[in-house]
């Protein structure tokens, strides 16, 4: 061999090995070299309250909207730190008593997952303050992909859930309070109540994502599959627990509601900065707003949460995705939540029956039966590299290897099997089996008719399909609503079935518990509904908790500088084009973001007649940080989908907190 090619060989080899080193470097320093913070606490049973004698609800919500600066999860590595809100985030507490059994909590999330610790948090806060005990408290989620990162339980989504790595305990606290105070507000808010549950199908607004790897289940023909079959592929039950409130004169009035349904927080797509909280902001607000309407004297709650959405993703038009999509599609679903809701003011009673199943679970430590086949530990596939269906990543998702469908064809007889595994072997020596998710929260929880099953995994919609069987076959008869609820109090990665793993999607390269992790759910669940039911409640979770997360810190720390707030011109309108909805665009100087607390109510539009025409308590306003300018940021305020035509001229209001005056634009 000519020594000039022995030499460019070995060039390639010594940067082989450098940028292996690098990204070795690179991906275990949030392992080795940040420092532990230690999350500890007890787990105690809730206060002991007499029975009411009518069954009973309260409802209240209380924005998270994190400040400026912190990293989000969802897109990973391509998501970006937050620079303002579109849709602000918030926490939609529900509490439920009825004249026998224990009482129940559920909290709706704008949140991409769920967190045992955020969990057990927020439950021994609760528990001090009100009769909810940790068994009967659950956290569902919207998995939004552009809420914040870094709360999480295992350093493994700490570090790559994210754009940047490490647990922020600034965050997990500012979020364990605010959603502990919503649940505390909802308890103190209770009132006789009458419920309602139901069903109703939604279609067109999803597809499979991972159609392809679906069809395996049933062996269709690769010719057989197209776009058709992809918006077939999906679980268009949306389900709903109405609520109705009574006022001191004696009646009854529309109040809030639960809607589970099943759609990937994704219409709002990588490298977007602002927070939002996708679909659900308007799915959210638009129901809010019929239930407003019907002249009830509450201010409505409603709280839309994950169902098995893994490989269900909105289904928007080419060009559209962004801010359209997520309102077009977001006010879709809406509407037909409406016309569900409406539909079960016919069916409302006073009858509550509650029951309040969980089981928490380390995997690590469980005997060969209770695992149903699960794999001794977790490894990721490289096909999460590549990222999902839809949302590829340049070159990444298009190499083999890395690439959607891409399994293994040879050493497939381990735990794994057909799994690429991402780094090789390399893998389990940087990242221990304790680093990943191991301590599962299982919930099966009883409203009545409506049993609600809680997971902390990603559920398709053929496996979520099995395990709702598996607990229907639990349960006695009768007309029962079986609906599964996704990262709910944790983050666990994916749930395939072997059909869908066999062939290495995304899905089934983040199915980081092997190709059985289907068998395991279905056993553990079967197990813990029978027992439910034999025994009317599970409380399965120990007394104390504890977590050593590596941590790092994105809180901005106020400091000395405070600004001062200015005007930088006039507004101007933009027109917008796809995927931009048109709006107004005010440039201002203010505070420094450290100071701007985006969890408080900041921004409004009034006309001449002093009516507020929006706020940033709905979808249309939106603030985001251009730059720093030496004592003071830089920010760019938007009005999307103003009023045009009318009567009335209109101006943007920053509002005053304790240190600032109001900013008041020039009409326009």
């Amino acid at each position: 061999m000519p020594r000039s090619t022995i030499n460019w060989w070995r060039k390639l080899l010594i940067l082989l090995i450098i940028g292996l080193a690098a990204l070795l470097y690179v991906e275990s320093r949030p392992f080795v070299s940040y420092p532990i913070h230690q999350l500890s606490g007890l787990l105690p049973a809730g206060q002991v309250l007499p029975a009411p004698q009518q069954a009973r609800a309260g409802m209240a919500v209380i924005d998270i909207t994190p400040p400026i600066g912190i990293p989000k999860f969802g897109y990973s590595a391509w998501a970006k730190d937050a620079d303002g809100f579109r849709t602000r985030l918030k926490a939609r507490a529900f509490y439920l008593r009825g004249r026998d059994g224990e009482p129940m909590a559920l909290v709706q999330l704008d949140l991409g997952a769920g967190s045992l610790a955020l969990h057990h948090a927020v439950a021994e806060r609760v528990a001090a303050r009100t009769d909810i005990s940790p068994h009967s408290l659950s956290l569902l989620v919207t998995h939004t992909h552009t809420g914040p990162a870094n709360f999480f339980d295992s350093d493994f989504y700490n570090a790559f859930g994210g754009n940047r790595p490490g647990f922020d305990p600034v965050l997990f606290e500012f979020l364990a309070s605010r959603i502990s105070d919503a649940v505390i507000q909802a308890f103190e808010q209770r009132r006789p109540a009458r419920f309602a549950t139901g069903q109703t199908p939604v279609w067109g607004l999803t597809r499979n994502r991972s159609v392809q790897a679906w069809a395996n289940n049933f062996n269709i023909a690769a010719s057989e599959i197209n776009e058709a079959l992809a918006f077939r592929a999906i679980n268009p039950q949306m389900t709903m627990l109405r609520i109705d409130l009574q006022d001191d004169d004696g009646q009854f009035y529309p109040a809030g509601a639960l809607t589970a349904f099943s759609i990937h927080g994704t219409s709002i797509p990588a490298f977007t900065a602002p927070y939002h909280a996708d679909v659900w902001a308007w799915l959210a607000r638009d129901v809010e707003a019929a239930m407003s309407a019907s002249g009830t004297p509450f201010s409505p709650i409603h709280g839309p949460f994950q169902a098995t959405h893994a490989d269900n993703n909105p289904a928007w038009h080419l060009g559209e995705r962004g801010d359209i999509a997520s309102r077009r599609i977001g006010k879709a679903l809406a509407r037909e939540a409406i016309g569900l809701w409406r539909s079960l003011g016919e069916q409302l009673d006073s009858q509550l029956t509650l029951q309040s199943g969980s089981r928490l679970l380390d995997v690590l430590a469980l005997n060969d039966d209770a695992r149903f086949g699960l794999c001794e530990r977790a490894i990721i596939g490289a096909a999460t590299a590549g990222a999902a269906n839809g949302d590829e990543v340049f070159p990444i998702g298009y190499l083999p290897y890395f690439k959607e469908g891409w399994p293994r064809r040879t050493f497939t007889d381990g735990c794994h099997g057909v799994k690429q595994w991402m780094l090789s072997k390399l893998q389990p020596l940087l990242l221990s089996a304790e680093r990943y998710p191991h301590r599962a929260l299982l919930q099966v929880l009883r409203i009545n008719n409506l049993v609600l099953v809680t997971a902390p995994w990603e559920v398709t919609l053929e496996s979520g399909n099995a395990i709702r069987k598996e607990v229907a076959a639990q349960l006695p008869e009768g007309d029962w609503l079986v609906e599964i609820s996704s990262l709910a109090n944790g983050v666990f990665g994916y749930v395939t079935t072997p059909a869908e793993y066999a062939l290495q999607y995304y899905e089934g390269g983040h199915t980081i518990y092997g190709p059985q992790t289907l068998d395991f759910l279905r056993g553990q669940f079967g197990m813990l509904s029978g027992d439910l039911i034999a025994n009317g409640v599970v409380r399965d979770i120990p007394p104390d908790y504890r977590f050593d997360l590596r941590s790092r810190h994105f809180w901005p720390e106020p400091g000395s500088r405070e600004g001062q707030r200015k005007l930088l011109g006039k507004a101007k309108f933009i027109r917008g084009e796809l995927p931009v909805e048109p709006y107004w665009q005010l440039s201002v100087l203010a505070e420094p973001p450290e100071h701007i607390r985006l969890h408080e109510p900041l921004l409004y539009v009034e006309n001449e007649a002093g009516e507020i025409v929006a706020s940033d308590q709905g979808t249309d306003l939106q603030i985001r940080l251009i730059e720093y300018q030496g004592d003071n940021g830089h920010y760019e305020l938007r009005w999307y989908n103003p009023l045009l035509g009318g009567e009335h001229k209109h101006r943007l209001v920053m509002r005053a907190n304790d240190k600032m005056p109001a900013l008041v634009s020039d009409w326009f």
